[in-house]
């Protein structure tokens, strides 16, 4: 990673922290339970760090992947509109292949090419990706960034999203490369496998998780560099947390 791109990651991650320091308060200060357990300084930065969770990956994992993909010199974009139009008989190929059989994505793929009628440019309920990126060869990675935990029900949602793309994309251009992945930030599960809920629902070709997502925004093996800038915005923080009024 240049020092460049480097630097523009951690100010994004900075600015973002910061922001969520000086703007934040907890859903309610009483825990009575907790309280009787716990300093009051463990629950707020417990409170704090849950809503971290829950908003950081909505904004900042996307721009993270902008910057590593233009910096490999690959078009991208956020919140990409991809616009389209799937035909009946290839929307109910789309509602059998995930009710009633398992994942194989190439042979889904393949099935999907074959059925899609040309459309029109037509905005879908699940035409907005959240990472796109074209590559000097033209070929095109769809991305949606979600939670390292995703249930059961989300999963299944997630499969039937990424044939959708696939159909509205190849509506368009039936010749187009396309590749529709889930990415997983990090491996929660790390040094094993990331294994929640895939084995009927998802395949390999269906994710990318924590090096094998960022290496396809990169071009290369950047998650340790990633982990390191982060490292280095921890400890720029760690007095302006500890001087904060939430504490």
């Amino acid at each position: 990673m240049t020092k460049q791109h480097l630097t523009e990651i951690q100010k994004l991650v900075e600015d973002k922290l910061k922001e969520k320091l000086k703007t934040y308060k907890a859903e309610t200060s009483y825990t009575p339970f907790f309280s009787a357990i716990f300093p009051q300084e463990v629950i707020v930065k417990a409170s704090l760090m849950q809503s971290l969770y829950t908003s950081f990956g909505m904004s900042i994992y996307e721009q993270m992947a902008v910057i590593l993909a233009k910096q490999a010199g690959y078009h991208a974009e956020r919140q990409y509109k991809l616009l389209g139009e799937i035909d009946r008989d290839t929307a109910n190929l789309i509602d059998d292949l995930c009710l009633n059989t398992k994942p194989d994505k190439d042979s889904e793929i393949a099935q999907i090419r074959s059925s899609i009628k040309p459309g029109n440019l037509l905005s879908d309920k699940e035409s907005v990706v959240d990472v796109f990126i074209r590559r000097p060869d033209g070929s095109e990675l769809c991305v949606d960034i979600t939670t390292v935990k995703p249930n059961l029900k989300e999963f299944r949602s997630m499969r039937k999203k990424l044939l959708r793309w696939v159909a509205l994309r190849l509506s368009v251009d039936k010749n187009a490369q396309i590749d529709t992945r889930i990415g997983i930030p990090y491996n929660p599960y790390y040094p094993n496998d990331y294994l929640r809920w895939t084995g009927n629902e998802l395949t390999s070709k269906d994710l990318l998780v924590q090096n094998d997502l960022w290496a396809a925004f990169a071009g290369y093996d950047v998650y340790s560099e990633l982990i390191e800038a982060f490292e280095e915005v921890g400890k720029r923080l760690n007095s302006h947390l500890a001087t904060s009024r939430l504490l």
